[in-house]
C-alpha cells in the first residue's frame, strides 16, 4: 500500500479499535469483563511473546513464564519490600522483561529445535523453584499477596473498567510495537533465522545475536503481561509460573496459532472460556482443554486463526467466482 494511503488507513483502524474498546464494557456483564475479557487480554499479551518467537523467529521457548514472573516479582518486591513508588516499580518491571529475555537468549543462543525447548524448559523450572525456595527475596511458596493496583489519572486499576481499558490499550500497543519490529531489518533477520539459519549466517548475520535480539523483543510482551497479571490477581506466587503455567502458555499459543501474533489472544480467549464455563458441565476441565488442543492441532497446523484465515480465503474466492460468473452473464446478455 502506498505511504499516502497507509496513514489514513492506519488512522481509520485505530478509530475502529478505539470504538470497539469503548463499547465492550457496555456489551458484557461485569463477570464476563473481569473473568473472561481482562484475563484473556493479559494472558494473550504474555502468549504473544511466545507466538512472536515461534512465528517470526522459529524459536520454541518454554521460558516465557520465567520472564513473565521476573517482571511480576520485581514490581511486587520493589513496592512491598522496598517502598518504591508504584509507577517507578512498573517502569522497572516492564524494562526487566527485555533484560530477562536477553539473558535467556544469551544462555540458549547456540541451541535450536528440541534442545532449545529442553534448555528453556529447564530455565522455566529453575525460575519456579528459585521463587518457591529462596524466601529472603521471593517470600517462598506464599509469594506476595495484597498487592494494590495503582491509580491512573484518578482511576483505580483494581476496578474492572479502568483495568480493562489499560489492558486493552497495552495489548494494542504491544501488537503495534511487534508489527513495527517485523517491518524492520531486524524483523527480516528473525524470519531468516526461522527459515534457514545457514543462509542467514552466509549473508553475514550472526545467528547468536539474532536469537538474543528475538528473545529480548519477546520479553517486552511477557513483562507487560506479568505486570498486568499482578494487578489483576493482586498477588504473585510460585504457582503463577509453575510447570502448569508453562504448559498453559504453550496451549494458548498453539490453539490460537502462530501464523500471526494476534492468534495468542484468540487462544487465550478459548482457554479462558473453557476454564470458566466447562466446569458447569464436567469436573474434567483440564481434560476438555487438552481435547480442544489436540483437535485443533489435528485440524490445522496454524491453529484457530489459520482456520479462520482459510475460511476467509475460500469466501473471497467464491465471491470472485460468482462475481465473474455474473459479469460473464451480463456480457452475454449485452451481446
Amino acid at each position: 500500500m502506498p505511504a499516502s494511503r497507509r496513514l489514513p488507513a492506519a488512522g481509520a483502524l485505530l478509530v475502529l479499535i478505539g470504538a470497539a474498546i469503548a463499547a465492550v464494557p457496555a456489551l458484557v456483564s461485569d463477570f464476563v469483563l473481569l473473568q473472561i475479557v481482562i484475563k484473556s487480554l493479559w494472558l494473550g499479551i504474555a502468549g504473544m511473546s511466545l507466538a512472536f518467537l515461534i512465528g517470526q523467529a522459529g524459536l520454541i521457548s518454554l521460558a516465557q513464564t520465567a520472564v513473565f514472573g521476573a517482571s511480576g516479582y520485581l514490581m511486587a518486591i520493589l513496592v512491598l519490600d522496598h517502598g518504591l513508588t508504584i509507577w517507578a516499580a512498573v517502569a522497572a518491571a516492564v524494562a526487566a522483561g527485555p533484560v530477562a529475555g536477553l539473558v535467556i537468549g544469551a544462555i540458549s543462543r547456540r541451541s535450536s529445535d528440541l534442545y532449545l525447548m529442553m534448555l528453556t524448559l529447564a530455565i522455566g523450572v529453575f525460575t519456579f523453584f528459585f521463587a518457591q525456595q529462596y524466601q529472603p527475596i521471593t517470600r517462598g511458596h506464599t509469594g506476595f499477596n495484597g498487592f494494590d493496583a495503582p491509580l491512573l489519572f484518578g482511576a483505580d486499576l483494581s476496578e474492572r473498567k479502568p483495568l480493562f481499558y489499560v489492558s486493552a490499550v497495552a495489548a494494542v500497543a504491544v501488537v503495534a510495537l511487534f508489527r513495527l519490529v517485523m517491518r524492520t531489518p531486524a524483523g527480516l533477520a528473525f524470519r531468516g533465522l526461522r527459515d534457514n539459519r545457514d543462509r542467514l549466517q552466509a549473508l553475514g548475520y550472526s545467528t547468536s545475536a539474532t536469537t538474543i535480539s528475538a528473545f529480548a523483543v519477546s520479553g517486552f510482551a511477557a513483562g507487560v503481561g506479568g505486570v498486568i497479571s499482578v494487578w489483576y490477581n493482586g498477588a504473585i506466587s510460585p504457582g503463577s509460573i509453575d510447570i502448569t503455567r508453562i504448559i498453559e502458555l504453550l496451549i494458548v499459543v498453539t490453539i490460537g496459532g502462530t501464523i500471526r501474533i494476534e492468534g495468542a489472544f484468540l487462544g487465550a480467549l478459548v482457554v479462558t472460556l473453557l476454564r470458566n464455563y466447562a466446569n458447569e458441565y464436567t469436573n474434567r476441565t483440564e481434560t476438555l482443554v487438552g481435547a480442544a488442543f489436540m483437535a485443533i492441532v489435528l485440524l490445522s497446523r496454524h491453529g484457530l486463526l489459520g482456520i479462520l484465515l482459510n475460511v476467509k480465503s475460500l469466501a473471497l474466492k467464491a465471491l470472485r467466482f460468482f462475481r465473474g460468473q455474473r459479469m460473464a452473464s451480463e456480457k452475454e446478455a449485452v451481446a
